[in-house]
């Protein structure tokens, strides 16, 4: 693993609903490099999350395609399980002007061609599968597709 990028401060945005593999990701960034990492651990209103995303402004984005989103959660609202979510951000975070050029990992329990081909095909830089990664393959794609 190249540690000496680790030395230049980074913002990494996490969009990652599971609390197991949010805490995976947070140690294996923190314990291999001094970059900030944000996270983005439920969706509640697309619109007021997309500006989240870009009010964070990072460096590069770890996305899940599997994501709940809460409706009416003011009201105790429910949540939908759908990969589409997922899809739907990376479409919209590749359209947007002021998010378009941020690279965006894939990170997704979805381990289909066609699911990978589609995300590719959207915009995402890389595709790692959760079940096939080691902890040190997610600081090598971020210093990859960040030219590090």
């Amino acid at each position: 693993m190249a540690n000496s990028f680790s030395a230049k401060n980074l913002k990494v945005l996490l969009i990652e609903d599971d609390s197991y593999a949010v805490q995976f990701y947070q140690d294996v960034i923190s314990s291999e490099t001094n970059w900030e990492l944000e996270v983005i651990d439920s969706l509640t209103d697309i619109e007021k999350d997309f500006e989240r995303i870009k009010k964070i402004n990072p460096d590069v984005i770890l996305l899940d395609l599997i994501l709940p989103l809460f409706s009416e959660p003011e009201k105790g609202g429910s949540y939908i399980l759908d990969k589409e979510l997922g899809f739907q951000i990376l479409e919209r975070l590749k359209k947007d002007e002021a998010t378009k050029k941020i690279p965006v990992i894939v990170i997704s329990a979805l381990s289909g061609e066609a699911d990978k081909d589609r995300a590719k095909a959207l915009g995402a830089e890389k595709y790692l599968v959760k079940s096939e990664i080691l902890p040190f393959q997610i600081i090598e794609a971020i210093e990859e597709v960040l030219g590090l």
